[in-house]
């Protein structure tokens, strides 16, 4: 009995890995752009921030050179709770919402900021962390999908810096291939792609439809969730990048993760019944990447399996040449879908750091069993 369970749970986790090298080939296309829109929409640019002195003020200033109209959208800063100068900053050229106390977490603060200033039937949110940086056709490209037909869209999340720590170039290098892996090759598909956080753009109708933004500790995730099962997917725009900090050290990098980690599985409870019951190819995808672990830590775990099988043969592993293919499959499959993306030669040779962000899986979900509160991920600016 106990042979037939690991067999099977083996075949499984190949069954998982060769899942998604399959959907990550549809990424390889890139899709043109839709035409030009009258960019006439009205969208409201709101930037939560929590004593982000170091890096807001880049950002305002990006805001400033946007290629939009400049009576098409108005910029607030929401300061939450803030103790150094951010609000000080903010008000040379943004509008602000103080939040003085209240719930932690961007959903919450957002939630608040909605309450008290709701949107307009013909608004559009667009939310953007403080330590972003944008080009000059972010809002425009926005608008331009907007008048396509979409109501929730997320842009392509770059890294402002690889180069500051190998922590920050094994994030930049699993965020750039994850962007064309999963998010563009599920938008091929005609399937929802995954909100960011920071970069996304909401209509008021999509967001009535959802009952607002949630306190959950990934609120991006769960609010793209709820939005796929009300029939508004998340649209994902590859060709206009947005860039933002990476955690530069080990201790910085667990403890988001554990974050991450602890809110995907609540909202895994939550939702994953109904994602099932919608019986519709994209949710059904959805509820199987809200279960499974991340994609590099799959790699390891192939890793760890071949050297087991190989060393120790028994009827209760799967061959260990098999192993060793499905290993290689996973971590070689990344470095085409890297160059596709322009990726730096550069990076590229550093590809087997990489594998800090598979090691910090198992860390970072224990952690996540003791500590449920809010992180805010420090910013250090330039």
């Amino acid at each position: 009995m106990l042979e037939i369970l690991s067999i099977a749970l083996q075949a499984l986790l190949v069954t998982v890995v060769l899942y998604n090298l399959g959907v990550a080939v549809m990424g390889w296309h890139t899709p043109p752009p839709p035409a030009v829109g009258n960019r006439q929409r009205r969208l409201r640019v709101v930037i939560p921030a929590h004593d982000e002195e170091a890096v807001i003020s880049d950002l305002l200033d990006d805001l400033v050179l946007q290629d939009y109209p400049a009576d098409g959208f108005e910029v607030w800063v929401l300061a939450d709770r803030c103790h150094d100068r951010t609000v000080e900053i903010a008000r040379s050229s943004a509008l602000v919402a103080e939040r003085l106390e209240g719930q932690d977490g961007k959903g919450a603060a957002l939630a608040w900021y909605l309450e008290h200033r709701p949107l307009d039937g013909d608004d559009t949110l667009v939310v953007i962390d403080a330590d972003n940086r944008l080009p000059a056709g972010f809002l425009g490209r926005i608008s331009d999908e907007l008048d396509a037909g979409a109501t929730v869209v997320q842009t392509y999340l770059d890294t402002a810096n690889p180069d500051v720590s190998p922590m920050a170039t094994a994030s930049a290098l699993s965020y750039w291939a994850s962007n064309r892996m999963v998010q563009l090759a599920r938008h091929n598909l005609g399937w929802p792609a995954d909100l960011g956080g920071t970069g996304m753009a909401l209509t008021a109708t999509a967001i009535e439809a959802v009952g607002g933004f949630g306190s959950s500790l990934t609120e991006d995730q769960e609010l793209g969730v709820k939005l796929a099962l009300a029939g508004h997917p998340v649209r994902w725009i590859h060709d206009i990048r947005i860039r933002d900090e990476k955690p530069q050290s080990l201790g910085v990098a667990v403890r988001q993760r554990a974050r991450w980690a602890t809110g995907r599985a609540h909202v895994a409870r939550r939702h994953f019944g109904a994602l099932l019951r919608s019986r519709r190819p994209g949710t059904t995808d959805l509820a199987a990447r809200l279960v499974q672990p991340g994609r590099t830590f799959l790699a390891l775990l192939t890793v760890i399996l071949t050297g087991v099988a190989a060393l120790w043969p028994s009827g209760y592993l799967l061959s260990w040449p098999l192993w060793m293919s499905v290993a290689l499959l996973q971590f070689l499959a990344p470095l085409p879908f890297l160059a596709r993306d322009g990726v730096e030669s550069r990076y590229l040779l550093r590809y087997p750091i990489l594998t800090l962000v598979g090691i910090l899986y198992l860390p970072a979900r224990v952690m996540g069993l003791f500590s449920r509160g809010w992180y805010h991920t420090p910013h250090e600016g330039d």
